[in-house]
């Protein structure tokens, strides 16, 4: 049976190879290249995915995926917390993995398996050595004839303050940074020159572009250390140390460079690229494993030169983070430096880019943290001050306000070190705050959380006011006339309602938390009921204290006697009195233990006095000097807190040495003792005018 063919399309015809000298050139230009090769790799990768996969989707499958990313639950931030660990865990086997392969070709040198190209190494190794040498020595002429501006800018700059001595460290920077751009432009016109075509070898212009950016670096850390010329130094460094911190760091930075942008790519073209990967890989070891040394053995000399620095800085929580990174200075750049090399061989072509923005975030976030956080300090230094007539009404309420005030500040201080900490872990990409807040979860936190604190904030008002309300209703200095009762109910009240205040605010912030307030409220009343029981001698002093408040048995400032002790009441609580005594001795006294009250502050008071005279006085006549003293003593200041006229009750007892006769004066609560020691005096002065004897046993 023949077969049935079918009808083929015509295919177009391939395109012939490419096989022009320039085309080939370019090619191998681009092979040598690492950011042109990877641009290469990653334009390849992308041709190389299927073009099915997005055009097949169709508008409905896009809305419905537009749906389904919307309606994705919250993932909670624990579990963002452990799912990016897993991820840092899994890229950290794959950054070891990565050096292991990297390291391992070099022992391609060893075994024999790379061919190093000696003729293409001697063809170019020459001209570079050649061209490397004149760039030093044009550079070195160019910074000698430098050194007279140089020398100029140094003896203006000498002597003057920091901010002034900026510029003129700013004009040395530019000058030397001028002599560097001379000696690229003298050198580059000499390798045009040689090359005759007018254009640069590739290992040459990769010198030249290293020497630069090497050369640059190097003039930046001479600016901040300037051993050479210490007139422009910026910080307050000895001679040795500056010139050994710039020579060691200038050979890291040299043998980074070099390393890696002329001796990289010679070797790739040398030896191969397995062994560049190598290669490349082993100087930037080399470069962390000698910076990690140098930070660990000035770690002390360092730590001690910053806390020199931190004496100045007067916010405490400031002061105190400061101090605790200047104390583990090295292991944070440790930590930096191993971050900064897993990030350049886990992602080599970004690695550059990522690391400068998240130091340059981090920087930022701690620098403003730190400049907030001093204004704040500066703020509340000197305290919070009051007006004078605002002070007169209000005696207490600076006190107050100053220490409210601290205590939220620091909780904004703890705030700001909680925000700066997000900021840097948000920099780093350790978690993505910025999804966890757009998410419902993370919404409703923050709601929560913000609801919390203005309850807190409201309570403080609250309490303050209430405060401040009492205090100016206690005010003598006001013209109110204020009862002691007055003043012992507001000043239980002010207790009472700063208790109950608390108790609300802590359920309101709790229940804001999320925590769930029936159990608790539900557990105190069981936890209230077993106090009951266990503690019915507090319960009593409660209960008892209660009823004495509300018929008024005593008030602060009266004189009573209690539990077999007099003296004046200087505290009343809601389960205790204090009592001062006539020695100044303070006694708190229980309400459980009182059973009886004698106020000798109610209504009105009497002065009694008892005077013996001898038998054979006239009882008249002591009588008539007793009333006299009386009439004294009205016409004198004490007149004025008298009731009523003198009580002569006479003759009250015999005894071997007289007769007692006894009055009695009724006079204001409280004046009753000042009084009867007056009278007694001028009833001394009328009988010793008068000739009356008194009687003695």
């Amino acid at each position: 049976m023949p077969k049935l063919v079918l009808p083929t399309k015509p295919t177009a015809p391939e395109p012939p190879p490419v096989t022009s000298p320039e085309a080939a050139k370019a090619f191998a230009d681009i092979l040598k290249d690492d950011n042109a090769r990877a641009k290469l790799i990653g334009e390849l990768e992308k041709l190389a995915q299927p073009a099915t996969s997005d055009a097949a989707a169709t508008p409905a499958d896009a809305a419905a995926a537009t749906d389904a990313a919307d309606n994705k639950p919250a993932v909670p931030l624990a579990r963002e917390i452990g799912s990016v660990t897993q991820d840092l865990s899994r890229q950290v086997v794959d950054v070891v993995l990565k050096i292991g392969r990297g390291l391992g070709n070099l022992t391609r040198l060893v075994d024999g398996s790379a061919a190093i190209n000696w003729d293409g190494v001697r063809e170019q190794g020459l001209s570079l050595i050649i061209l490397v040498v004149f760039a030093f020595a044009t550079l070195t002429i160019a910074r000698f004839l430098a050194r007279f501006p140089l020398g100029a800018v140094e003896r203006v700059a000498e002597g003057k303050p920091l901010p002034r001595r900026v510029l003129w460290i700013g004009l040395a920077l530019l000058i030397d940074w001028a002599v560097i751009g001379l000696a690229w432009f003298i050198t580059s016109a000499y390798a045009i020159a040689v090359a005759g075509g007018g254009r640069i070898d590739l290992m040459q212009s990769l010198f030249i572009d290293a020497f630069v950016v090497i050369e640059f670096l190097k003039s930046c850390l001479a600016a901040v250390f300037q051993y050479r010329r210490p007139a422009l130094k910026l910080f307050n460094l000895d001679r040795a140390t500056a010139r050994y911190w710039f020579l060691w760091l200038s050979r890291l930075i040299g043998f980074l460079g070099y390393g890696v942008l002329v001796a990289h790519p010679l070797v790739n073209q040398a030896i191969g690229f397995s062994v560049g990967i190598g290669f490349r890989l082993a100087v930037v070891l080399i470069t962390l494993v000698g910076a990690m040394v140098l930070v660990t053995m000035k770690r002390d000399e360092v730590r001690n030169g910053l806390y020199r620095l931190l004496e100045p800085i007067k916010s405490s929580v400031l002061r105190t983070i400061l101090a605790l990174l200047a104390h583990g200075w090295h292991v944070v750049v440790i930590i930096y430096l191993a971050v900064a090399f897993v990030l350049w061989v886990s992602r080599p072509f970004d690695a550059v880019d990522y690391m400068a923005w998240a130091t340059v975030e981090t920087i930022f976030a701690i620098a403003v943290g730190g400049i907030v956080a001093s204004l704040i300090s500066h703020a509340i230094s000197g305290g919070i001050r009051l007006p004078a007539d605002v002070k007169k009404t209000l005696p207490l309420l600076e006190a107050r306000l100053n220490m409210l005030v601290p205590m939220l500040f620091r909780a904004v201080h703890v705030v700001l070190v909680a925000v700066v900490v997000a900021v840097v872990l948000q920099s780093w990409g350790v978690i993505n705050l910025l999804s966890w807040f757009e998410s419902d979860g993370g919404s409703d936190a923050v709601g929560r959380i913000l609801s919390a604190a203005i309850i807190v904030l409201a309570a403080g008002g609250i309490w303050l006011a209430a405060s401040s309300w009492v205090e100016y209703r206690l005010n003598p200095s006001l013209g109110r006339i204020t009862n002691a009762r007055t003043r012992t109910l507001l000043s239980l009240f002010r207790n009472a309602f700063s208790i109950v205040l608390i108790i609300i605010a802590a359920m309101l912030t709790l229940s804001q938390l999320g925590v769930d307030i029936a159990p608790l409220v539900a557990g105190a009343g069981v936890v209230g009921l077993a106090v009951g029981f266990g503690s019915q001698k507090l319960v009593q002093d409660i209960i008892t204290g209660a009823f004495i408040q509300f018929e008024n048995a005593m008030n602060e400032g009266d004189v009573v006697t209690v539990a077999g002790l007099t003296g004046v009441v200087d505290r009343l609580t809601i389960r205790s009195v204090g009592i001062r005594d006539a020695d100044g001795v303070y006694h708190i006294i229980p309400f459980s233990s009182v059973t009886s009250v004698s106020n000798a502050m109610r209504g009105f008071a009497f002065a009694a006095s008892t005077v013996s005279v001898a038998y054979p006085t006239d009882l008249e006549e002591a009588k008539a000097a007793m009333k006299e003293a009386f009439d004294r003593l009205m016409d004198g200041p004490r007149g004025a807190v008298i009731l009523e006229p003198l009580e002569m009750q006479g003759v009250v007892s015999f005894s071997a040495a007289g007769v007692a006769l006894k009055v009695r004066i009724k006079t204001l609560p409280g004046e009753q003792w000042a009084t009867g020691r007056l009278y007694n005096e001028l009833v001394k002065r009328v009988f010793d005018e008068r000739s009356i004897k008194f009687s003695f046993p």
